[in-house]
């Protein structure tokens, strides 16, 4: 047990050293003020997904409309920042039926990009596709197998950890409530910068005015 704790300590020392530098665009959330667009989310996580992946807007929107799902948006976008590959060789790629790993693995794309790292084992349903990543941190010869699943989860929980900088549990948590990415980013989003973000500031003004008439 003491091995296993120390080998599983040491994985995921190695891992956040690995991906230190793509790490470093945690918190890169801005507000788009008054050229958010509010009313329709899709374009939001387009907006969104822009800045995170430093794609064009416009071609962001365009590759969208190719992806009904957008967790399969997300996972494409992450293979072209990770590949030196262009986007239309990707999308062939998938076009082609591969599995997302599969063209993870033809367009170059390391293992480690697939994972953040956590502070201990993160359970379902991540728990098998860091188990994974700990086999072959053993044995660099053994090859990562990850499902369409796995693959958009783990791209879900990046996304927000990096673009929000919040905890990889709580990206987690966020994606375990059943949420798609788009739901993830653009509530979230919401929450910071529009409306319910707004009540909450306009609440707190108004609590600290009442305050001060009661105390005069």
């Amino acid at each position: 047990m003491k091995r296993f704790c120390w080998l599983f300590c040491a994985s995921f020392v190695m891992l956040a050293a690995v991906i230190a530098a793509p790490a470093s665009r945690a918190g890169v959330d801005i507000s788009f003020g008054v050229n958010a667009p509010l009313g329709n989310d899709g374009n939001l996580f387009f907006s969104i997904s822009s800045r995170y992946f430093d794609r064009d807007a416009h071609a962001v929107n365009d590759w969208g409309r190719r992806f009904p799902n957008p967790d399969d948006l997300a996972v494409f976008l992450h293979i072209c920042s990770q590949s030196r590959l262009s986007p239309e060789v990707v999308f062939n790629y998938r076009r082609q039926g591969l599995s997302w790993c599969d063209v993870g693995v033809r367009a170059g794309v390391p293992v480690d990009a697939w994972y953040v790292p956590v502070a201990r084992d993160p359970g379902p349903p991540y728990g098998k596709a860091y188990g994974y990543y700990r086999k072959h941190e053993r044995d660099p010869q053994y090859a990562v197998r990850l499902s369409d699943r796995q693959v958009r989860d783990l791209v879900a929980v990046r996304m927000a950890h990096e673009y929000y900088g919040v905890a990889p549990e709580t990206a987690m948590d966020w994606r375990r409530g059943g949420a798609n990415v788009q739901t993830m980013m653009t509530r979230e989003y919401h929450d910071r910068h529009g409306e319910n973000h707004q009540g909450k500031q306009q609440g707190k003004q108004q609590g600290k005015k009442q305050g001060k008439h009661h105390e005069d």
